[in-house]
């Protein structure tokens, strides 16, 4: 072992029988959801991977939550507490909000559960460097488990990607294992994604950045002055400030304007991400399936523990292109 709209959409085109059909990238899947192999992987992720129940379940895939603090109460992410209901509380001055990632037993629980089925575990976490607590945890419960399950593989890998994409990465690499591929595929899968992945997102204030710590309350101050919306590209590991337009219509405009740019014309899957901000992400939704050749695209919310540090007004894509 080593530690290393929420239905989709699967638009069809005029090109190709290729670009016809609704299978994704890899060859195991299929888009009627049989399966060509007896699934021997479980694949697990953290819930910042924002990803509708319905895709979650469909697909496998096991998601162990982040932990949410409200005014001292615990709440498992997304399960004993979801969006609308955080961003209600959010909007309550008095309320203190921290976080924290999965623990050990969160991921020791979903680790000896998937060897004591006899497979073996691919588990994707957030970049080191956004959440060390995230993956050093998995870490630990991997060690914890190999030697009472000497047959099964435990893989751990930096996904180097957060949000709907690292949501992306987890959903098409559950698809293939599901249809049967085998960890050294998964593994393949993994690696020949994350440098495909790109996360295209802009905040609506800056205020729950500094409530969190992560800006000083100058710079909030000044991006409520000048009504910034930061808009920023995280891909492989790194998060970089791209433009800041002055309203949300600007910032929308150049959240599909730069998408494009980066897409062209190749196919593409797309996750159409926000904060409690559904009315746009639908709109957003309908101009990408509408301009872009999407092999697959939908719409996902943030999760509490994600907009707990972002605010509410968030919108962001999160895709890759396929070969």
């Amino acid at each position: 072992m080593r530690c290393l709209p929420s239905q989709p959409c699967h638009p069809r085109t005029k090109t190709s029988k290729a670009r016809q059909s609704n299978t994704c990238t890899t060859r195991h899947w299929k888009s009627d959801n049989k399966l060509v192999r007896k699934s021997r992987v479980t694949v697990v992720v953290d819930s910042s991977c924002c990803l509708p129940h319905n895709l979650q379940k469909d697909s496998g895939l096991v998601v162990v939550p982040h932990q949410l603090i409200v005014n001292g109460r615990a709440y498992r992410d997304g399960i004993d507490i979801q969006a609308d209901e955080f961003y209600r509380m959010q909007k309550i001055q008095t309320t203190t909000t921290t976080t924290s990632g999965p623990t050990v037993k969160d991921f020791l629980d979903v680790f000896q559960k998937a060897c004591a089925d006899g497979k073996d575990v691919l588990c994707l976490t957030l970049p080191f460097r956004l959440s060390s607590a995230t993956h050093e945890a998995a870490c630990i419960a991997m060690r914890a488990v190999k030697d009472k399950f000497t047959n099964q593989r435990i893989q751990i890998i930096d996904s180097q990607a957060s949000g709907g994409a690292e949501g992306l990465i987890a959903l098409e690499t559950a698809r293939n294992a599901r249809a049967g591929a085998t960890l050294e595929e998964l593994i393949h899968v993994v690696n020949n994604l994350i440098p495909k992945v790109h996360l295209l997102a802009f905040l609506e204030t800056l205020q729950y950045l500094k409530r969190s710590g992560r800006i000083t309350k100058v710079k909030a101050w000044a991006g409520s002055i000048f009504q910034i919306k930061p808009l920023a590209e995280f891909r492989l590991g790194n998060a970089k400030l791209i433009s800041k337009p002055r309203s949300r219509a600007k910032a929308i405009e150049q959240l599909f304007s730069i998408a494009q740019d980066r897409i062209g014309a190749r196919p593409v899957h797309v996750n159409v991400m926000h904060a409690n901000a559904l009315k746009d992400a639908t709109e957003l939704y309908h101009k990408v399936k509408l301009t872009l050749d999407c092999r697959e695209i939908f719409v996902s919310e943030f999760t509490p523990v994600m907009g707990s540090h972002t605010g509410p007004g968030v919108l962001g894509l999160a895709f890759y292109q396929t070969d």
